[in-house]
């Protein structure tokens, strides 16, 4: 029997992302409702979630699921929150930020340095 790569350096750990909070950014694309599950896996390995949405996005997935699985309301409009400065604010309190799914529109604007909305 081989011994594993945790089982030998003692590395492993059953929440490998206790503590760490991770931005999932959610695009409008037909597989918008994979990313649920997603939240879901990041719950269940530590992470603190904080899912954003791009308007497109809401039309696949409702914003309320996320809120149902992260704790969190997931924010969709830059402008509705309380924060002033959101897009800042989720920036400097994030360990990682995670695009899924990325649509062509979404990698074509982080290319050029698009923005207006939250993703």
């Amino acid at each position: 029997m081989t011994a594993t790569l945790a089982e030998t350096t003692g590395t492993f750990r059953e929440r490998p992302l206790d503590g760490r909070t991770i931005a999932l950014g959610v695009t409008g694309s037909i597989s918008a409702y994979k990313a649920a599950d997603l939240s879901s896996k990041l719950r269940q390995a530590g992470a603190r979630v904080e899912v954003l949405m791009t308007e497109a996005a809401t039309r696949f997935i409702a914003p309320l699921t996320f809120q149902s699985l992260t704790g969190h309301e997931a924010i969709v409009d830059m402008f509705e929150t309380e924060e002033a400065e959101a897009h800042v604010e989720v920036a400097r309190r994030v360990d990682a930020f995670l695009i899924a799914p990325a649509t062509a529109d979404c990698l074509a604007r982080l290319a050029y340095g698009g923005g207006g909305d939250m993703v």
